[in-house]
This record gives C-alpha cells, structure tokens and sequence, in this order.
C-alpha cells in the first residue's frame, strides 16, 4: 500500500474518532448504479459489458455538529458494479444541516474505495470475468457529494435518514467512474 493511502487512512480515522464524542449515527442499506468505465486497452469488448449494474450497500455514518458539521461513513458493497467484485469505502465530508426535527441536509468529501474480485485477465474472455477484472479498480481515491432529509427523534433516540449521494473516482482505469447511491435507515441522536 503506498504511504499516501496510509496517511490518508490514518486522517479519516482520526476524523472519526473526532465524530464519535456526541452527535448521530446512522446505520443504512440501499443500492448503487455505476456508470460505464471505458479504457483503452480493452477496445475490443463488446458494447454494454462495462456498464455497471445495480448493486447492494450498507454501512454506518457518525456525524458531529450543529448546522456545520463532519460526517465520517464506512461502507461495503458485496457486489459493486458486476457480480464478482466487492468494495470498501471510507469517506469524510462537510455536513449542512438545518436544525430541528425534520432536517434536511447537504454533504460532499473526499474518500477512498476499495475494490476486489477478479485480480487477473482471464483466459476463457468470459464477458462476465471480463467485466469483473475491469471493475477491480484496487485503492482510489474518489469525491461525493449529496444530500437527504433526517427525521429525528420518532421513537426516543432513533429516527430515520434518507439519502441520496453521487460519487466520482477520478482515475479508474484510464478514465473516471461515476456511481449513484440512495440509501435509508435508522438515524440515532445523542
């Protein structure tokens, strides 16, 4: 792993722990679209076998502050962008917020996903193994940006989040990807 993502690892964990003295956490699942990755040095795969597909995540956010606020979000996607590949995500943002019970709110940061599955070309160019070796970015670095409405306090502590988030990797493979994600889930204040 080179230095710069450890350093980068180290900053949001320390941002984190910043983020867990008082404040919400919101534990969420929902769905992501990737876009189509293209690159040069697979011009000869077929139309659409790059496009990404729907796909599942979950994940928790710890959040601190008023009307300006951090948030700090650790995510996993079982199959992200075709079957056969998995991601990590950490991200931190800048959080406004309007206060009171009904809350909604804008975020956007920077982050670093990690992805997984097919590590090498395969042999038997199954479009499937194809799709899964392209979308195996490995570490990148990547921006978001978004927002939702918070309803808190409905029973006691908990209450509910939705959200709705863009995401944007600036060098994955020769160009960039770009993801949505609507997510939902139970928000907890303290």
């Amino acid at each position: 792993m080179k230095l710069s993502n450890i350093l980068l690892c180290c900053l949001i964990i320390l941002m984190a722990s910043a983020s867990l003295q008082a404040g919400e956490m919101v534990l969420y699942a929902g769905s992501q679209k990737p876009g189509t990755l293209t690159f040069d040095s697979l011009s000869e795969v077929p139309g659409g076998l790059m496009e990404g597909t729907w796909g599942g995540t979950f994940g928790a956010r710890f959040s601190a502050g008023n009307v300006v606020g951090l948030e700090q979000n650790f995510s996993y996607s079982p199959r992200f962008a075709v079957s056969g590949v998995k991601a990590f995500q950490m991200d931190t943002n800048l959080l406004l917020q309007a206060p009171g019970r009904f809350v909604p709110y804008a975020t956007a940061g920077i982050g670093y996903l990690y992805t997984w599955g097919q590590d090498s070309y395969p042999e038997d160019l199954d479009p499937g193994k194809i799709a899964a070796f392209a979308f195996n970015i490995g570490s990148k670095f990547a921006f978001n940006y978004g927002g939702g409405i918070k309803i808190r306090s409905v029973l006691g502590p908990m209450g509910f989040n939705f959200d709705v988030r863009g995401y944007t990797i600036p060098n994955a493979r020769d160009a960039s990807l770009s993801f949505i994600q609507m997510s939902v889930g139970p928000v907890f204040t303290w």
